[in-house]
């Protein structure tokens, strides 16, 4: 039977190169339900050069070039058809101009396919690499050439993607797609250290470097944005020599010339609508005081561990760790650790203020933390497992302990650190063991 079902869909393949556009459009709609990642006739689509045909297709009628680019979304989980896609001339310059083009009605399509492309390095290194002609018909294009000088006739890609990223939010550039998918192509290319470095660049210290750009969008209402955004930033914190750059060192005036200062964008997603003492709302960058009554945490753990392991990574740096304790990290976290539930989240949590709440005198301050230490091997500092931590040590009046009442104190000591024992063992993950994030699950259509 199966064998039967398979010889029927190798038949199909034949008529995608059918001269007749309706022809064409039939097979492939009745190809496409096969692509599916459970389908077991998934593998004959790596038969001869099916992938290439489908690709071709791409360039088709729009119904057709709809259920293409589908296809290859589907197809493109296996390695093997992202090499042979890759293969092809032109064909991501060819996605990258459907990207950009403000009338293109499969532009989030292509965003789709390109980030599961852009997973494969060889992809994002071309990504990287890959000039657009002026000519390109689109104002973002427009808008980008208007910058360039008369000898130039080419402009990055990359600096178009990331134009109608921010411009296509909402559909406010293409009324047909919001973009949001180009969030994970940038998470993809800054696992490279080239992509780390095109984020962190700029010609000259007075002008916002792309990072800068995008890092408003961990408050966005779209998942797929926030999240590559997150993820992106998290990446662009791996890149150490730029540590000094992204935290500004206080809260008064304008970050410093050059500096992107990530803490607030970093630190109000993870923020509820508790209410701070007065002295703590001193200490916290305005745009965290006083938040709305409805304000809510980022719902998704995945994007909440993000999140805090950047600011873990960014706290391996001294002076990093210095501006994050007098901008109020610690009571932001401190209550968000109160209330969240998931146990990965509180054990970056709980790294994150082993890195910030240790004492750092002359004798015990570290310059710099590798990122291949365990901070279960640094000098002990405080700890959410103990919530006196959390609380301000008030001294006992000062009395003559009477014997009776040392007997008792020690029955008490020995009682809680019996409890203590039983308490299941938390244990740190070394830096080491933190990742840079590469884009969310293969986005697979339902057909």
């Amino acid at each position: 039977m199966a064998q039967q079902n398979d010889s029927q869909v190798l038949e199909l393949f034949q008529f995608l190169a059918d001269p007749q556009a309706p022809v064409r459009r039939i097979a492939l709609a009745t190809l496409l339900p096969y692509t599916a990642p459970d389908a077991p006739e998934r593998k004959l689509f790596l038969r001869d050069s099916h992938v290439e045909q489908i690709a071709t297709m791409c360039a088709d009628n729009e119904l057709i070039a709809h259920d293409a680019i589908s296809a290859l979304i589907n197809l493109s989980s296996m390695l093997e058809v992202v090499q042979r896609l890759h293969k092809l001339p032109g064909f991501v310059t060819g996605l990258v101009r459907l990207i950009v083009d403000e009338k293109a009605l499969l532009s989030d399509l292509a965003c789709m396919l390109l980030s599961n492309m852009s997973k494969l390095d060889s992809v994002s290194r071309q990504i990287l690499g890959l000039r657009v002609p002026v000519g390109t018909k689109s104002s973002a294009v427009e808008g980008e050439a208007a910058a360039a000088t008369e000898a130039d006739d080419e402009i990055a890609a990359l600096d178009l993607l990331l134009e109608v990223f921010l411009r296509g939010e909402g559909k406010k550039y293409n009324p047909n797609a919001n973009y949001d998918f180009l969030a994970s192509v940038f998470a993809n290319v800054s696992l490279l250290p080239q992509g780390r470095a095109f984020l962190l660049a700029t010609p000259d210290r007075s002008v916002e470097p792309p990072l800068a750009k995008i890092i408003s969008f961990t408050e966005h209402p779209s998942t797929i944005r926030r999240g590559g955004v997150a993820s992106t930033i998290k990446n662009a914190a791996f890149e150490k020599a730029g540590h000094t750059r992204l935290v500004a060192s206080s809260n008064d005036g304008p970050a410093e010339e050059g500096c992107i200062d990530l803490l607030v964008q970093l630190l109000l997603p993870l923020c509820g609508n508790e209410e701070f003492d007065i002295d703590v709302l001193d200490e916290l960058p305005s745009e965290l005081q006083l938040l709305p009554s409805d304000k809510t945490r980022e719902p998704d753990p995945q994007i909440r561990t993000i999140l805090v392991e950047t600011l873990v990574l960014l706290a391996t740096n001294r002076s990093n760790r210095e501006a994050m304790r007098k901008r109020g990290v610690y009571p932001v976290i401190k209550e968000a650790h109160l209330k969240e539930t998931v146990p990965g989240v509180k054990e970056a949590m709980v790294r994150l203020v082993n890195l910030l709440m240790r004492d750092e005198g002359t004798d015990t301050a570290l310059e710099e933390v590798d990122a291949h230490t365990d901070p279960a091997d640094l000098p002990p500092a405080p700890s959410f497992e103990n919530n006196s931590n959390f609380v301000q040590h008030q001294e006992a009046p000062a009395e003559e302990v009477t014997k009776e009442q040392e007997v008792k104190e020690d029955q008490v000591q020995r009682e809680k650190q019996e409890k203590e024992d039983e308490r299941p063992q938390h244990h740190n993950v070394p830096l080491s063991r933190m990742q840079p994030e590469e884009d969310e699950e293969e986005m697979l259509l339902e057909v």
